[in-house]
């Protein structure tokens, strides 16, 4: 045999390294399935807290973005008001840019959304006059992006001639919106405390399984065997604890999803909003799994390299 056919390029021999170092660490793995099974679970459980409190801000987010259009304003109408100033003051309304939409309630119609939803049908009855005023239900523009917008169209059009008293719905809206932004940074806290217990987790998972094989260390450092030869498998011990524990927690956050689903739904409802529920996404999903794979091998370089190199021979 010619040495042309001998001879092998650097990089297949780098490829078939590398193998070599995937299938070492896949058999490592295997030799223990309970324990390495456990491991994935409880990485993927340190992973999925975050993320689903992340998925669960992402719903609630979506619903807050959705009401921006329910911040509306309620013009209460003066009584025994006359037509042509109710028309005047819709057309007014109509043909402000800063409308999106007017809904008139007459007083009829509000005593009987009243009536219906306190349950003092006979009381309501008995009464003379009818109490409620009609009430005119203004949609701000979805243009507008700001508070200070929202609030210049209610100074503006509670000044109208037939209207007795103006309410604008923000306040709620202003403090779901603070407690998403608190949410927000409690899940980038959260997200900073699993990351490190699960690279404790996996160094410590690393370092018992080095310690093992110490013996088989100490015989390919002896035959002449670089560090970076013996660190390669458990490397890719840690990435795939990493991936796999991954994969566990998206599992774990798409079945808690379901869960919610129906309440964030109610949610949205209550409100005269309907959207799908929103999961983590294709890119939430890589950004997941890329960072449980980072974090695995980290994690194993760390661990592994730290014992391997207290191996030495005088």
């Amino acid at each position: 045999m010619s040495n042309k056919e001998n001879f092998t390029p650097f990089g297949t021999r780098r490829v078939l390294t590398h193998l070599q170092a995937l299938m070492t660490s896949l058999g490592q793995l295997s030799r223990s399935p309970w324990a390495t099974l456990i491991t994935f679970a409880v990485i993927g459980i340190a992973l999925s807290l975050p993320m689903g409190f992340s998925v669960v801000l992402k719903n609630v987010q979506v619903v807050s973005g959705s009401l921006h259009d329910t911040g509306q304003i309620s013009l209460y109408l003066k009584s025994n008001l006359d037509s042509d100033t109710l028309n005047q003051d819709l057309n007014v309304l109509r043909a402000d840019q800063g409308v999106a939409g007017v809904k008139y309630i007459t007083p009829e119609d509000g005593l009987a959304e009243f009536s219906k939803q306190s349950g003092y049908t006979n009381i309501l009855k008995g009464l003379p006059n009818n109490p409620i005023p009609g009430v005119i239900v203004v949609q701000p523009s979805p243009a507008f992006k700001f508070d200070w917008q929202v609030q210049q169209l209610y100074q503006r059009i509670k000044q109208l001639p037939g209207v007795s008293n103006a309410q604008l719905d923000m306040q709620w809206l202003q403090r779901l919106k603070a407690i998403v932004a608190m949410g927000h940074r409690a899940t980038t806290l959260l997200l900073i405390l699993f990351a490190v217990a699960v690279l404790l987790l996996i160094g410590n998972t690393i370092r018992l399984t080095t310690q093992h094989y110490r013996e088989e260390i100490e015989i390919i450092k002896l035959l002449g065997g670089t560090n970076s030869f013996i660190r390669r498998p458990f490397l890719y011990s840690g990435a795939i604890y990493g991936f796999s524990g991954g994969i566990v927690a998206w599992f774990i956050v798409d079945i808690a999803l379901h869960f919610l689903q129906n309440p964030i739904s109610e949610l949205s409802s209550l409100y005269g909003s309907q959207y799908e529920t929103v999961g983590l996404g294709m890119h939430s999903t890589l950004l997941l799994l890329i960072g449980g794979t980072f974090l695995g091998v980290l994690a194993a370089y760390l661990a592994a390299n730290r014992y391997i190199r207290q191996i030495s021979f005088k």
